[in-house]
């Protein structure tokens, strides 16, 4: 009797993680504060501006790190500038699955870049994120946190990879527990003794 072949199928295509190349757009502007009677403070406030979708990175490439951030300034006034941060990455892992569901199904969908002060004192973007998770650990060491609005692409792609990498764990409902030794209860509330 010859063996029957049997061939391994999933049901669903697994797919190598996806990847975006982006850059991002960041506001810098001065606000006036009043420090006294007669002098007043400008203190710069950073905001972002865009989040620009670059590509999707195939998987071939996603071995090759990127060259390294570069930032060109595309507008300038007296007060603010807006500046062009290129060369970052956003990458979704598989271990991520549960912020990306819960970035999904939430209210507002939006894409997280982390920033810090470099040693010169300058406001720098160093991450792009789609998982809250990560980016709210990087708010609690004090980083800087500014969101964008999730564009479509990236959600699309987004919400396909979590469909076919992450399901939700089932609520399971407690079982109560037996506070009482076993043996007969004691009735709580006797009915009257009639008389």
């Amino acid at each position: 009797m010859q063996g029957i072949g049997i061939v391994n199928e999933t049901l669903v295509e697994r797919r190598q993680a996806p990847a975006f190349d982006v850059g991002v757009v960041l506001n810098r502007g001065l606000r006036t504060f009043a420090a006294g009677k007669s002098t007043e403070m400008k203190i710069p406030v950073w905001s972002l501006r865009e989040l620009v979708v670059r590509g999707q990175i195939d998987a071939e490439s996603l071995t090759d790190r990127p060259t390294g951030l570069e930032k060109t300034i595309i507008n300038e006034t007296e007060d603010s500038y807006d500046a062009l941060w290129t060369g970052f990455r956003l990458e979704f892992f598989r271990d991520g699955g549960q912020s990306y569901w819960h970035t999904l199904v939430g209210e507002q969908q939006q894409i997280f870049v982390v920033c810090q002060d470099d040693e010169d004192g300058v406001f720098t973007p160093i991450l792009v994120t789609a998982d809250y998770d990560e980016a709210m650990a990087y708010h609690e060491a004090d980083d800087t946190i500014l969101s964008a609005p999730m564009p479509e692409k990236i959600y699309l792609v987004l919400e396909r990879f979590v469909l076919e990498n992450y399901s939700p764990a089932q609520k399971k409902r407690r079982k109560r527990k037996q506070w009482h030794g076993g043996e007969q209860d004691e009735t709580f509330a006797r009915k009257p003794v009639a008389r």
